[in-house]
């Protein structure tokens, strides 16, 4: 009796529900399906997924458009939803046990998007694709997480200012363009740690798709701290919200900047002429390379200009998209060149030259080499990388652990294998992980974040004779492509990471700090000669 009782209790409210629903008075396409369940964090809404999304044009010199509000938000102040970095759907609980590309049975675990042995099965991969990307998988194809670029650009204080502020009861930051005054609200969403709420209201934290350049276990977020939103690198597996970018459609190049306007060459040497396509979401970057006396000069279509006779010439880079855009570089072949130097009074006796290799004035970005290799070239990876067999774990050259290769115990580049002893003769050599701390050691110097004839850079100052050198943040080489010039510096030591044979000490700065990281060994970047007082 008690079961047939429970039966018709259940029918008598089904027959209630379908009821109800032939009452209402919306037709069957105005009904909307019922979204996945979202845990939802205080101050958060969960919402239902719009089929177009606004976005705002900052001005910025990418071409980058970002979102009005958070994947899973209808609101700029709404937190909307949380991911793990490279899953694509919110859920419970967010931990490695949880993580979608970690195999904790396996030593090491990690099982995609890994760039060393020592932390799972190396695939290379630094970006997400597609199919990871939470903004492309909830939002369609237009839309991507933006990247570690597209965050030092957003944050660059050349071209925004940043506020913190309540909006609608919501605390966050708001970022104003500089140069349009349109801004974009980032509220305040915390993180998800295990089934934890962590910071809500406090911290601003959000994804990029770029991997951690330092360890696999770390993708590089957004992150509010100190009165100052930065780039740093966080735990995969845990929950960050996601604030998409776009680009426009059939985007037209505006502008080319190339990494030298004026080159004094030897005669009969060469040097590497790098081109940044700007916006980056130009539909068509190709460019077009030529010299206007190929007597003097030749130049391939890598940008490789090559001294041919004593004279002048003009070296010019033209977009190929019907936008009519070109940069020009002059180029005076000489017989000689000498290079100056300044005493900078630090305690090694220290001696730094004024300008980088292949550069003819302080603030020009000079020539790009992958460490151990003394000449620019067009394509920076580890399949061109000259001691390795094609990925970092089989270096040939300087290496002490057999993880990374064969084993040789050197630690310091040999004269042969040394950019600025090659280039610039045995009184000169690339710093040593010693005189890069010590030319930034606040016990000897002081550093500013600053511009030299238009180019921005750090100038660094002694403390003891008021000297000074300047070091254009000339950015870096992957691939065929020239990243982050005029925003970051990146600048070879002679010495080799020994914890990790695949890199190299190098010094690094943003207009925010100055640390020292150790990169692939295949990237290509600045060099800055020294010497010492005899």
């Amino acid at each position: 009796m008690k079961t047939k009782n429970v039966w018709m209790f259940l029918l008598l409210l089904a027959t209630c529900l379908v009821g109800n629903s032939v009452f209402c008075s919306c037709s069957k396409d105005d009904v909307e399906e019922t979204p996945p369940a979202t845990v939802t964090p205080p101050g958060g809404n969960a919402t239902e997924e719009k089929d177009t999304h606004e976005y705002v044009d900052l001005g910025l010199p990418s071409g980058t458009l970002w979102a009005t509000c958070n994947v899973g938000a209808s609101k700029p102040e709404e937190y909307g939803d949380s991911f793990a970095w490279g899953e694509t759907e919110p859920k419970y609980e967010y931990g490695w046990i949880t993580y979608k590309y970690y195999n904790g049975f396996s030593i090491p675990p990690i099982t995609k998007y890994c760039t060393s042995g020592s932390y799972g099965t190396v695939d290379n991969k630094t970006e997400l694709e597609p199919f990871d990307d939470a903004a492309t998988v909830n939002w369609g194809s237009d839309w991507q997480m933006p990247s570690r670029g597209q965050f030092d650009e957003l944050l660059d204080s050349r071209y925004t200012t940043i506020t913190r502020m309540t909006k609608n009861g919501v605390i966050g930051e708001k970022i104003t363009s500089k140069i349009n005054g349109n801004s974009i609200f980032l509220p305040a969403a915390g993180s998800r740690e295990n089934t934890s709420f962590e910071d809500v209201g406090g911290k601003v934290a959000y994804w990029s798709r770029s991997l951690s350049t330092n360890s696999s276990y770390y993708a590089c977020r957004l992150h509010f701290s100190s009165g100052s939103l930065y780039p740093y690198s966080y735990d995969r597996c845990y929950g960050l919200s996601v604030r998409p970018v776009r680009f426009l459609k059939n985007s037209f190049v505006m502008s080319i900047e190339l990494s030298k306007t004026e080159i004094g060459l030897i005669l009969n040497k060469s040097t590497q002429l790098m081109a940044t396509v700007l916006p980056w979401s130009a539909t068509n970057k190709k460019v077009k390379w030529e010299c206007s006396n190929k007597a003097i000069a030749t130049v391939d279509q890598t940008g490789k200009v090559t001294a041919v006779a004593l004279g002048s010439c003009t070296i010019t880079c033209s977009a190929t998209d019907g936008s009519g855009v070109k940069a020009e570089c002059k180029v005076e072949v000489v017989m000689n060149e000498t290079h100056e130097y300044v005493d900078l009074c630090l305690p090694s006796g220290t001696l730094w030259a004024t300008c980088n290799v292949g550069a003819n004035s302080p603030e020009e970005y000079g020539d790009y080499f992958a460490w151990g290799e003394t000449e620019p070239k067009s394509n920076y990876t580890w399949s061109t990388y000259k001691y390795c067999q094609g990925t970092e774990t089989t270096m040939t050259k300087y290496c002490t652990n057999g993880s990374y290769g064969t084993i040789d115990n050197k630690t310091e580049l040999e004269p042969s294998d040394d950019a600025a002893t090659v280039n610039w003769g045995s009184e000169w050599q690339m710093p040593s992980e010693e005189q890069l701390d010590e030319l930034y050691s606040s016990s000897y110097t002081t550093t500013t974040w600053t511009t030299l004839n238009g180019k921005y850079g750090r100038k660094i100052t002694s403390m003891s004779n008021g000297n000074s050198i300047f070091l254009p943040a000339a950015g870096g080489c992957g691939g065929t492509s020239l990243s982050d010039a005029g925003s970051c510096g990146d600048y070879w030591s002679r010495s080799l990471n020994t914890s990790y044979s695949s890199r190299a000490y190098y010094l690094y700065f943003l207009p925010r700090d100055i640390p020292t990281v150790g990169p692939g060994r295949y990237y290509g970047r600045s060099v800055r000669p020294v010497r010492v007082k005899k």
